[in-house]
C-alpha cells in the first residue's frame, strides 16, 4: 500500500517540501512585510495580517511555517489540494492545534483540484476563494508526473482553462469558444464540444506552468508570490513564453536555486528553484530595467539560507554595498556553498541567449554564475569570439529504431552492416566501432542523413556524458548511424579538430555546463549549442591542432584493435598514451587561448 501511495504521488507530480525551505521562504516574505509595516503601518499596527493561500497545500508545511514564524494568524491561512490523503496530514502536523477544532480547520482547507475555483457551495471563512483575493500565494505545486492526464482533466477544469493566459493562444481561444457556448448547456455538454486533439494536448501540458498562472491569478494586485518550480521552466528555450508571461504579470524580485537533492527523500532528483514575485498592480506597466536578486545554495543548511536572507535584506532595504553585488561564500574546504548576484537586470535575463534562429531568456541562477562570465572574458583578451552556430552548416540528431514506424520487431530483418552507434560507443579519444546495435534497412532509409563520414564532428548532448565529442578521422568501413543522444555537426570556416579540442577544454566545458538544462538528466538543444562562444584562432594553429589530434587518434585505434582481440595489456597501454596526448593537446590549446603560447607545437 505504501508503495502504491508513493507511485500515485509521483504520477501526480507531488513532492513534499523540507521545512527548512518553507522557513526560508517566509524569512524572505517577512522582509517584504516588515518594510511595508515600517513605511505604511499596514499590518500589525492595524491589527491586520497578510492572507496566505497554498493552492497545492499537500501536508501544509508552508502554512505551518507561516504560523510558526508569526507571519500571519490562523484566521488568514487557506489551503487546497487534490490528494484525498492530505486532510489526514493537516491534522497530523498539528495544524488542528492552531485552529482549535476540526470544524474550524475545514473552513480553511478544501479537497479539490487547486487549478479550478472552489465549489459554489463551499467558501473559506473570511475569504471567497476567488481571484485577486490573497496577499500571499506560496507553495510547491506538482510538476512532472503525468501532467494533467486523465485523472485531472475534468469537465470543469477543461472549461476553466480558458481563463489561463499562459496557455498557447490557439488552445486558449478554442477553450474560450467552448466555454462561451449557449448558457443552457451543462459543463459536460460544453466540454464534449472540445476536440479530442485539444484535449490530448491539454493532458500532456506541463501542470507546473498552469500552477504558475494560478498563483498569479490568486494574488491581489501588489501581492506576493513564492513558488518552487523545476528549472526547466527557467532554462529551456521552448519555455521562453512562460518567462515572458511571468515578467509581464509580475516583478521578478528574486530567484534562489536549490540543490539537486532538495527533494531526493520524496522521490525526485529534479533541479528546482524558488521564484519570488510581486504581482503588478492594476494599470501598472511592465518594467525591465531593475535588478533581480539571484542566489544559490549547495545544501539545505540553515546557515546557507541565513546568508542569503541577510544579503537579500541588505539589498531590499538598499543597504547593500556595491562591492557585495557579486559574491561567493566557501566552506573551510574551499567548496562554494552560497552564491549571490544582484548586478543583472531583468532585461539582461530576458535577452541573453541568441542563436541564428531565435533569442530567448534564462532565469536559472547557474547560468549567471560569475565563473562562466570570467572564463568568457579571459578567452576574449587575446582573440575575437564568435558563436559556434555561425560556423555550423549541417546539424543532424540521431534516433533509435521505432516499432511505430515498422523499424523493429520480430518480423523486421536486421542488417549487420547497418550499425547504430550509441553514447557508450564514445571515448574521449575516439569511437569504439565494435560497440554498436545492428538495425534494419528500413531504419537506415529513414535515418541515412545520420550516417557518419570522415571529418564529422560527433557531439553528445544528453545524459551523464553531455559534451563528450570526437572527430571521425577516417572514412568508416561500414554504415554507422548515430542514436538520439548524439549529433553530427559539420562546419564551414571552423576546423572540426579545433572544435572538438576546444569543447573538451575548460573553456568549452564551462560553457556546456552553463547552458545545459533538463529537470532530470542534463541535455542541450540545437539552439543552445549554437550559442557557445569559440575564439577565432588562426587557420595555421587549427591545422596544427588537427595534426596532433590525428597522431593521438592512431593510438586510440590501436587500443580499440587490442580490445577487439582481447589483448588487455596492449589496450591499456595504447589508450593511456592516447589519453595523455589528448590531455596535453587540450592544455596547449588552453595556453594558446590565454596568450601564453603562440602555437600547440
Amino acid at each position: 500500500m505504501a508503495k502504491e501511495i508513493k507511485q500515485k504521488k509521483q504520477d501526480l507530480g507531488i513532492f513534499y517540501t523540507d521545512p527548512k525551505i518553507a522557513n526560508f521562504v517566509f524569512d524572505i516574505l517577512k522582509i517584504w512585510k516588515d518594510k511595508e509595516e515600517q513605511e505604511s503601518g499596514r499590518w500589525e499596527s492595524r491589527k491586520h495580517f497578510p492572507s496566505v493561500i497554498d493552492p497545492a497545500v499537500g501536508e501544509g508545511v508552508f502554512l505551518k511555517s507561516a504560523l510558526e514564524q508569526n507571519f500571519t494568524t490562523p484566521k488568514y491561512v487557506f489551503g487546497v489540494d487534490i490528494d484525498e490523503e492530505v486532510k489526514k496530514k493537516w491534522v497530523e502536523i498539528n495544524l488542528l492545534k492552531s485552529f482549535g477544532s476540526r470544524a474550524e480547520l475545514d473552513n480553511h482547507f478544501y479537497h479539490q483540484n487547486g487549478l479550478i475555483p472552489l465549489d459554489g457551495n463551499k467558501v473559506f471563512r473570511h475569504k471567497k476563494g476567488g481571484l485577486k483575493e490573497f496577499d500571499t500565494v506560496v507553495g510547491n505545486p506538482p510538476y512532472g508526473g503525468i501532467g494533467l492526464g486523465e485523472t485531472k482533466l475534468s469537465d470543469d477544469l477543461i472549461l476553466n482553462l480558458s481563463k489561463y493566459e499562459v496557455l498557447p493562444e490557439k488552445i486558449r481561444n478554442y477553450l474560450i469558444g467552448a466555454d462561451g457556448q449557449k448558457s443552457f448547456l451543462s459543463s459536460t455538454e460544453k466540454a464534449n464540444k472540445v476536440s479530442s486533439e485539444v484535449k490530448l494536448r491539454l493532458k500532456s501540458f506541463p501542470i507546473e506552468i498552469l500552477f504558475i498562472d494560478r498563483f498569479i491569478q490568486l494574488a491581489k494586485p501588489g501581492g506576493w508570490i513564492a513558488i518552487i518550480i523545476p528549472d526547466g521552466i527557467l532554462t529551456n528555450s521552448n519555455s521562453h513564453y512562460v518567462r515572458e508571461f511571468i515578467s509581464e504579470k509580475t516583478k521578478v524580485e528574486a530567484i534562489v536555486s536549490l540543490p539537486r537533492d532538495a527533494f531526493k527523500n520524496v522521490g525526485t532528483s529534479a533541479k528546482t528553484s524558488i521564484l519570488f514575485l510581486q504581482k503588478y498592480k492594476d494599470q501598472e506597466k511592465k518594467q525591465e530595467n531593475y535588478p533581480v536578486f539571484l542566489a544559490s545554495v549547495d545544501s539545505l543548511d540553515e546557515k546557507n539560507f541565513n546568508l542569503i536572507k541577510n544579503n537579500y535584506k541588505n539589498y531590499y532595504n538598499k543597504t547593500m554595498s556595491k562591492k557585495n553585488l557579486v559574491q561567493t561564500t566557501t566552506n573551510e574546504k574551499g567548496r562554494e556553498i552560497v552564491m549571490v548576484r544582484v548586478d543583472k537586470t531583468l532585461k539582461e535575463l530576458m535577452n541573453c541567449c541568441k542563436s541564428p534562429r531565435l533569442t530567448w531568456s534564462r532565469f536559472d541562477v547557474k547560468f549567471w554564475h560569475i565563473k562562466y562570465e570570467s572564463a568568457i572574458q579571459e578567452m576574449g583578451k587575446c582573440f575575437k569570439l564568435n558563436s559556434l552556430g555561425n560556423f555550423i552548416t549541417f546539424f543532424k540528431q540521431g534516433d533509435i529504431p521505432r516499432e511505430s514506424k515498422g523499424e523493429k520487431g520480430q518480423r523486421i530483418k536486421i542488417n549487420r552492416d547497418n550499425r547504430l552507434l550509441e553514447g557508450t560507443s564514445m571515448y574521449d579519444t575516439g569511437l569504439d566501432y565494435e560497440s554498436y546495435q545492428a538495425v534494419s534497412d528500413k531504419f537506415w532509409q529513414r535515418m541515412q542523413e545520420a550516417r557518419i563520414c570522415k571529418d564529422d564532428f560527433i557531439f553528445t548532448r544528453t545524459g551523464a556524458s553531455l559534451g563528450q565529442s570526437v572527430v571521425i578521422t577516417d572514412e568508416p568501413e561500414r554504415i554507422y548511424l548515430i542514436n538520439g543522444a548524439l549529433d553530427i555537426i559539420r562546419f564551414d570556416g571552423l576546423n572540426p579538430y579545433f572544435a572538438v579540442v576546444f569543447l573538451m577544454s575548460n573553456y568549452g566545458k564551462l560553457q556546456t555546463e552553463r547552458i545545459e538544462n533538463g529537470v532530470g538528466q542534463p541535455n542541450l538543444s540545437e539552439d543552445e549549442l549554437y550559442q557557445i562562444l569559440i575564439p577565432e584562432i588562426s587557420n595555421k594553429i587549427q591545422k596544427n591542432i588537427e595534426s596532433e589530434y590525428k597522431k593521438m587518434s592512431e593510438y586510440h585505434d590501436k587500443a580499440m584493435d587490442a580490445k577487439k582481440n582481447n589483448h588487455e595489456a596492449e589496450y591499456k597501454k595504447n589508450i593511456e598514451i592516447a589519453e595523455k596526448m589528448l590531455k596535453d593537446l587540450i592544455a596547449k590549446t588552453e595556453a594558446v587561448i590565454r596568450g601564453e603560447r603562440k602555437d600547440v607545437i
